[in-house]
């Protein structure tokens, strides 16, 4: 027979079995926060956004964009997922215990009427943008069977513990979709954050349909005051125990002021003696057990919590400025955000008293948490703001002009004058009335300029902060705008206006002085600057370091250059040219490749001359704006006498667009063939990089370095020209290709650039 104490050791194990159910459950579910990820993540590379390079993140920003309707798909696909799963994830394995007022499930579970709409509503809203997304053509028929049997069978189940099967199964998949524009430590901590605030979401959900609604309390019943009898129960007047029995006051106000005297608190039942009833018991689970959920809640929070603002610091932005500033930014922070003061509300409803208004706190607690994973899922539709200013590094960034993005380079970022270029074309020449500039897309083929509205850029000064707008123009030779802004020392910012649009942009000078090298960029060989460090930021590597802006191409004479000089010599009095031509600037590479030459014409026995004639050759050592005046200079005069018959060489570095294309047909000696697939990669990087870019042989040079090609030792003679033929055949409708403007991506636009010799000795 048993005694009273194995009754009550009984009874007490009976007691802690929930209790280390729920545990176990719990420690199962902030488990597979860590697991899921790792397993996600296993094999993965490194983190794409921390490794990403400024040309990498520009070409992003600058590329094709997701429109709103992808948008809008892609977030409430995402947080459609997190809802159903989570709630069928925490509600399975914690086996809440259904209240009063619950519901029968489609497969027999039981759970709260509330919770089961809820479900089915975030099921249907994954269905159907999973079937939109398909429709689009952005996910493929499996990925869209996956996404809807899951979902319904996570509301299907619902009071079943077999829903933490599907639940578990759209979490990860959600965890994978979030996670799917990064790779390695970034894709972890995005698995990661998906995973913890799907739970979050759940178990607040589940908290919510669970709680009780406040009200006054029915008993004793404070309607009726008490009679002589001390009994509370209704009477006719003048007995015992009557509302009106000697005392003369209306039953109706006795129950008025009893009625809003009583204390507010929550509803229980009462029984025909006055006395509260217990809840009655619809399963073997007939309690929720609040603390296991709310521990489980806490515990996704503060992991949501932790991964949104370790993505942040990770994944960038790189500045307060854009962190507060730009749409990525905020996205980051309110991700980080929602998840806390989803924990905020957990805590108001845990304090002595919140149980009093834990339906509405828990309640505002979900959408917080929905909409974290919102912002968490517009995240990857947003472009990533562009690295942070160093000191002495070029800084690319992109900003908006209008509904359309343009490309930003500023050099060499040192205190006093820099170089400012815009992408884009239509800038006016320095002289001329202002016109808007017109975006061009990646290897896109836009002309010319729209409305007069123009493009500035300004900056503060330490003795003025408003100082005056510079606008930006055109420069011979080179395409886009530029202007030459003073810059204070330190952090400030850049104001440039485009577009109608004004927008801000973060720069850090520094406090020590520009080297004669970088004050070169501001100089008339500026755009031959801009390009090889375009070409320098194209070619960086993952993990190099970026690139300075302390060399300029027109301040030596490299070796291989005095090497292709001398080869194109040697050809031309090896066919009998005896008079040359040369023209040259006063840059420093100027200067010594029009001495060697002179030198060589001399000792070969050729005459020097200094103006244009009909039978002597050109030969242009000058920088880019000089040689495109020159070039101009000479065709026009071609038209009216014969000029340079002898034929027109330029320098290897002058082949670019805006300078080959002032001349009917030149001839240039090059290391490399501009028809080779590596020069071809070489511009369209460049073209995604900085859209409107114009490929040129300095801005290769550097590239090819970054990417461990070796150049021809001996150079080859390339003839450059314009083509009649147009180089490809456009569809109907279609308006790109050659034809029409040519492509400014190309080496010679409308042209080509062919080997029109062997290799050469360059001794």
């Amino acid at each position: 027979m048993p005694t009273s104490g194995d009754t009550r050791h009984r009874v007490s194990r009976s007691r802690r079995a929930p209790v280390r159910r729920g545990r176990a459950a719990a420690a199962g579910m902030v488990g597979s926060v860590v697991v899921l990820p790792l397993a996600l993540v296993a094999g993965g590379g490194t983190a794409l956004a921390d490794t990403a390079t400024p040309a990498a993140r520009a070409a992003a920003a600058l590329g094709e964009q997701a429109g709103p309707v992808a948008v809008v798909l892609r977030v409430a696909l995402l947080a459609g997922m997190a809802v159903a799963g989570g709630i069928a994830l925490v509600h399975g394995l914690l086996g809440r215990r259904t209240p009063r007022g619950s519901s029968t499930g489609l497969l027999g579970g039981q759970a709260p009427r509330g919770l089961l709409v809820t479900a089915w509503v975030a099921a249907g809203v994954v269905a159907a943008a999973a079937e939109v997304t398909h429709l689009a053509g952005s996910v493929s028929v499996l990925g869209t069977v996956a996404h809807v049997v899951l979902g319904l069978l996570a509301a299907a189940l619902l009071g079943v513990r077999w829903s933490a099967v599907p639940g578990a199964l759209l979490l990860g998949l959600l965890a994978a979709q979030l996670g799917s524009a990064h790779t390695g430590l970034a894709f972890a901590l995005d698995a990661t954050y998906a995973v913890a605030s799907g739970m979050l979401v759940g178990a607040t959900a589940v908290a919510a349909a669970g709680a009780r609604r406040a009200g006054p309390v029915v008993g004793p019943r404070a309607e009726y005051p008490a009679g002589p009898d001390g009994s509370s129960r209704p009477g006719p007047p003048g007995r015992p125990g009557s509302a009106s029995a000697g005392s003369g006051v209306p039953a109706t106000g006795a129950r008025s002021r009893a009625a809003a005297e009583a204390p507010t608190v929550p509803f229980t039942a009462v029984s025909p003696e006055g006395e509260a009833e217990p809840e009655a018991e619809v399963g073997r689970d007939a309690r929720p057990r609040s603390g296991v959920l709310a521990r489980v809640a806490i515990t996704a929070g503060l992991v949501a919590v932790a991964t949104g603002v370790v993505q942040v610091v990770v994944s960038g932005p790189d500045t307060v400025h854009d962190l507060t500033g730009s749409g990525y930014g905020l996205a980051g922070l309110a991700a980080a955000a929602l998840p806390a003061l989803v924990l905020a509300g957990w805590a108001a409803a845990l304090l002595p008293g919140g149980h009093l208004r834990a339906r509405e706190l828990h309640r505002i607690a979900g959408a917080a948490g929905v909409a974290g994973v919102a912002a968490a899922a517009l995240l990857a539709a947003l472009p990533l703001p562009g690295p942070a200013p160093e000191p002495g590094r070029p800084l690319l960034r992109t900003l908006d002009a209008g509904g359309q993005r343009l490309a930003l380079l500023v050099a060499p970022m040192r205190p006093g004058p820099n170089l400012v270029r815009l992408s884009g074309t239509g800038y006016p020449a320095p002289d001329a009335p202002a016109a808007r500039p017109v975006a061009l897309r990646s290897g896109g083929h836009e002309h010319g300029p729209t409305v007069p509205t123009g493009a500035t850029v300004s900056a503060p000064t330490s003795a003025d902060t408003s100082a005056p707008a510079v606008p930006f123009t055109a420069r011979d030779g080179a395409a886009g705008g530029w202007a030459v802004v003073d810059l204070p020392a330190g952090a400030s910012t850049l104001t440039v206006s485009a577009g109608g649009v004004t927008s801000t942009v973060p720069v850090d000078t520094g406090s020590a002085a520009p080297t004669p090298a970088e004050a070169a960029l501001t100089g008339p060989d500026g755009p031959e600057c801009a390009a090889a460090l375009l070409g320098d930021l194209a070619g960086q590597r993952a993990g190099e370091p970026a690139a300075e802006a302390g060399t300029c191409p027109s301040g030596a004479l490299p070796e291989s250059d005095a090497g292709a000089l001398r080869a194109t010599v040697r050809t031309l009095t090896e066919h009998g040219v005896r008079s040359v031509r040369v023209v040259a600037d006063d840059s420093p590479r100027a200067r010594a490749a029009a001495e060697l030459v002179r030198t060589r014409i001399s000792g070969a026995g050729g005459r020097l001359v200094e103006r244009p004639d009909a039978d002597s050759a050109l030969i242009v050592v000058s920088g880019w704006a000089a040689a495109a005046a020159t070039l101009q200079e000479v065709s026009a005069r071609a038209l009216e006498t014969p000029t340079h018959l002898g034929g027109t060489y330029l320098a290897p570095w002058l082949l670019t667009g805006g300078v080959v294309t002032r001349t009917s047909s030149s001839v240039v000696p090059l290391v490399f063939n501009p028809q080779d697939q590596l020069a071809k990669r070489y511009a369209g990087e460049i073209a995604a990089t900085f859209p409107g870019e114009a490929p040129s042989t300095s801005g290769f040079v550097r590239w090819a370095a970054h990417s461990g090609v070796r150049l021809d030792d001996r150079p080859t003679l390339f003839g450059a020209a314009p083509v009649d033929v147009p180089m490809t055949v456009n569809a109907p409708g279609d308006t790109a290709g050659h034809h029409g403007g040519g492509n400014p991506a190309a080496w010679f636009p409308n042209g080509t650039v062919v080997p029109v010799s062997a290799p050469l000795d360059p001794s």
